[in-house]
C-alpha cells in the first residue's frame, strides 16, 4: 500500500490526519489501519474455517507501506479462499497484489474491484 494511499483511508474513514512511520504519525494511525484491513481482506480455509489474520509488521520503504500478515488454523488448509477489497472504497481503478505462501511456495494474484477473490486448492 502506498503510504499517500494510507492517508486517504485514515482521513476519509476515521477522520485522522497523519502518516505512518514519520515524526509526529497519529497515535491510532496503526490501530486504525489495521482494523481497516480486518473489514476488507478476508481468508476462509477449507470451505468453511474464517481465518483470523494478524498483522506480524508494517514497514515503511520509500513511499510503500508492506503490511505483513499470518494467520493459522487448526486443520491442514487444503483450500483457500481470498478476499480483498482493499482501496476499491476509494479508488474506483484501485488494483491490489495478494501473495500467498503455503510451506515453500509462493505466488501473487492481481485483484482488483472487478475480481476481488480468489480460490485455491492446495496440494
Amino acid at each position: 500500500m502506498f503510504a499517500d494511499d494510507a492517508e486517504t483511508v485514515l482521513h476519509n474513514k476515521y477522520g485522522i490526519d497523519g502518516w505512518i512511520g514519520v515524526q509526529g504519525e497519529h497515535r491510532d494511525a496503526r490501530r486504525l489501519l489495521c482494523a481497516y484491513l480486518d473489514e476488507k481482506l478476508t481468508v476462509e480455509a477449507n470451505h468453511r474455517e474464517k481465518v483470523v489474520l494478524t498483522v506480524d509488521s508494517i514497514v515503511v520503504h520509500e513511499e510503500a507501506l508492506w503490511v505483513y500478515m499470518q494467520g493459522r488454523t487448526e486443520d491442514i488448509i487444503r483450500h483457500v479462499t481470498v478476499q480483498q477489497r482493499v482501496l476499491t472504497d476509494f479508488f474506483r481503478t484501485q488494483s491490489n497484489l495478494v501473495i500467498i505462501s503455503t510451506g515453500k511456495k509462493e505466488e501473487g494474484y492481481k485483484l482488483d474491484k472487478g475480481k476481488d477473490k480468489i480460490e485455491l486448492t492446495i496440494e
